[in-house]
């Protein structure tokens, strides 16, 4: 395995814990949380830095459906991640305190918002992945073969996890965070912390399963031969 798709997943899987624990904020503190927050963010910029060759092939060749969607899905991480950045500085308590920043309700409201819009992104970003995450961690794992009975135990595992982010869903207030700007969290003391991570995690899951999904039923016919797209992820695995 080659040593940029290794720093590759490193950066990615530590980016995704971090994230998870940012969303604790109510678990870990308000100091923490931004300490976190910063790590996050320098992952981000990591994670750009090294797939920078994509930005290259933005306004080259066709687009399938695929590319469309991924660009879209790409652009607005960004666009959120700026958001959650921005606002979370602006009412900085701990990494910005000298600068005693007047923060305000409109800024935490921006900030939860576009906080939990990241979730159905990350959602839908790796779900336009999961082919490949599948095959580097077949390679990692020296799986090679096809085993039937495995695969259906996969895609039962991967169902039963999405329906419980659909429960989750309904638990986290979802539509609430995404929609109507609730700026408050919480998290009732008497739960396990697991059981918030495990939350968290089937949210992502639920746009995970139906991203794959539905692109691998609109895609069922042959595809055109790619044009102008790059996937550094793919040059690493062949």
């Amino acid at each position: 395995m080659g040593t940029k798709l290794i720093a590759r997943i490193i950066i990615d899987l530590a980016m995704t814990i971090l994230l998870l624990c940012a969303y604790a904020y109510r678990i870990t503190g308000d100091t923490a949380h931004e300490w976190i927050g910063v790590c996050v963010f320098v992952l981000f910029i990591a994670h750009n830095v090294i797939n920078r060759k994509w930005y290259k092939t933005v306004f080259k060749g066709k687009y399938t459906l695929r590319r469309a969607v991924m660009t879209a899905c790409n652009a607005a991480l960004v666009f959120t991640f700026a958001a959650v950045l921005i606002t979370g500085l602006l009412q900085s308590r701990a990494v910005l305190a000298f600068l005693h920043l007047p923060g305000g309700m409109l800024l935490r409201s921006i900030h939860t918002t576009a906080a939990y819009w990241g979730l159905p992104e990350i959602g839908v970003h790796l779900g336009l992945h999961w082919g490949m995450f599948v095959k580097v961690t077949r390679k990692m794992l020296g799986v090679s073969g096809e085993n039937r009975a495995r695969a259906k135990a996969v895609k039962v595992t991967a169902f039963m996890f999405a329906a419980f982010g659909v429960w989750a869903s309904f638990d986290r207030d979802m539509f609430a965070k995404l929609f109507l700007g609730f700026s408050f969290d919480y998290w009732d003391e008497s739960r396990p912390g697991i059981l918030f991570f495990a939350a968290l995690l089937s949210i992502m899951a639920v746009y995970v399963f139906v991203t794959y999904y539905t692109l691998k039923i609109a895609e069922r016919k042959p595809p055109p031969a790619p044009q102008g797209g790059y996937s550094p992820l793919m040059e690493e695995i062949k």
